[in-house]
């Protein structure tokens, strides 16, 4: 989910985006599904590799099938965003074009930067996500405070991005990927200076609630337990001591599964309120409605779908544990038919990130705000 820009006030109303229980599950568990998720693996001892395909196959895969269920199955949205759907596809192509460009020059070089971005953007993604909760959080809470929407701001991206600095510069792994070699020097002091800042402004961010609260203003709590949820989980997940004991593969399962649940939770209210609600005529909106009538219907389509894509990489060996049925035909530049499949796989992520990032655009759109129950969208 994209971020959104809203100015126009709204009643304050409880602050909750959907009801207590409903923003609980979402925030609360999907802190608790990463939170999970990084526990088996580092105290437990469980395998990188079961986490991975569990978190694909529960989480992830069908938190791709969320958006294709409010897209490509929705008549309305093929009416109306038909060249978006159609264009939006290209992206399937990107992975195979810097393939070819790499065979061409006989260098890996174009294919690696592809995928060294696309793993960034991969976290972007849930960097966006986080921050347009974060403002759906505000509008519902009726914060309008220019000084407190700044900080909220501040404090968020820097919470989620200064720790995976650190982590990048770090991490043995992550520096290879970067071409940073040799034992690290003014790496340790970037590292520390990325969490001393989140440190001082998450201190910040408290005073001034404090102040907010002794002044005899509202205190927007769920948005704060979710802006808590995300930094306190992305500070673990990085922190130099955890880090160390996580497989390379499992950063991508504990970042993202919050994510995941965050977004499932969003597009099933969007889904309930748009199709489902009283008075609304289901068949104008095709298959979207028969998809979602019941979660377990809704899961089990997104299952499918993962199992489909990901079976397709999995055959190829363009997935960890699939080595099994791995087809390494030499193609030139070093790279196999597996490296051509894999670039072709990040296509569904790539075009989730594209995708998404326009559809959520809740500023501009009257309609998604009153599916999302949000009020009237600001003029901008």
């Amino acid at each position: 989910m994209s971020a959104v820009t809203l100015d126009t006030p709204v009643p304050a109303r409880t602050g909750w985006l959907v009801d207590r229980r409903h923003d609980l599950i979402s925030t609360v568990g999907g802190a608790a599904a990463s939170f999970t998720l990084v526990g088996l693996h580092v105290w437990g001892g469980v395998s990188s590799l079961v986490l991975w395909w569990a978190w694909v196959l529960v989480l992830d895969g069908p938190h791709l099938f969320a958006t294709v269920s409010r897209t490509y199955l929705d008549a309305r949205e093929w009416q109306t965003r038909r060249r978006l759907l159609l264009g939006s596809l290209g992206w399937f192509a990107a992975g195979p074009v810097l393939f070819g460009v790499s065979v061409l020059l006989g260098t890996k070089v174009p294919f690696v930067v592809f995928l060294t971005l696309s793993s960034l953007w991969a976290y972007w993604h849930v960097v966006r996500q986080h921050y347009g909760i974060m403002v759906l959080y505000q509008r519902k809470g009726g914060d309008t405070s220019a000084v407190d929407r700044k900080l909220d701001s501040v404090t968020l991206y820097a919470g989620l991005l200064a720790p995976f600095l650190a982590f990048a510069v770090t991490h043995p792994t992550a520096r290879r990927q970067l071409g940073l070699t040799g034992e690290p020097t003014w790496e340790p002091v970037l590292a520390g200076a990325c969490f001393s800042l989140v440190l001082a402004l998450v201190v910040l961010h408290g005073v001034r609630q404090v102040m907010r609260w002794r002044a005899g203003q509202r205190v927007n709590g769920p948005k704060l337990l979710m802006m808590g949820a995300a930094l306190g989980l992305t500070a673990v997940v990085f922190w130099p001591s955890v880090s160390a004991r996580m497989d390379f593969v499992m950063f991508a399962v504990a970042v993202t599964a919050f994510h995941n649940v965050q977004y499932h939770g969003v597009v099933w209210f969007y889904h309930r309120n748009r199709y489902h609600s009283a008075g609304v005529d289901a068949k104008a909106f095709g298959l979207a409605p028969k998809v979602s009538q019941r979660f377990v219907i809704y899961a089990v389509c997104g299952v499918v779908f993962t199992l489909l894509y990901r079976g397709l990489g999995c055959g190829f060996g363009a997935h960890p544990g699939c080595g099994g049925f791995d087809l390494q035909v030499a193609l030139g530049a070093g790279l196999t038919l597996r490296d051509l499949m894999g670039g072709f796989i990040w296509g569904f992520a790539l075009h989730h990130y594209y995708l998404d990032q326009k559809i959520w655009r809740v500023s501009r759109d009257a309609g998604l705000n009153r599916d999302l129950k949000l009020g009237t969208p600001s003029a901008a």
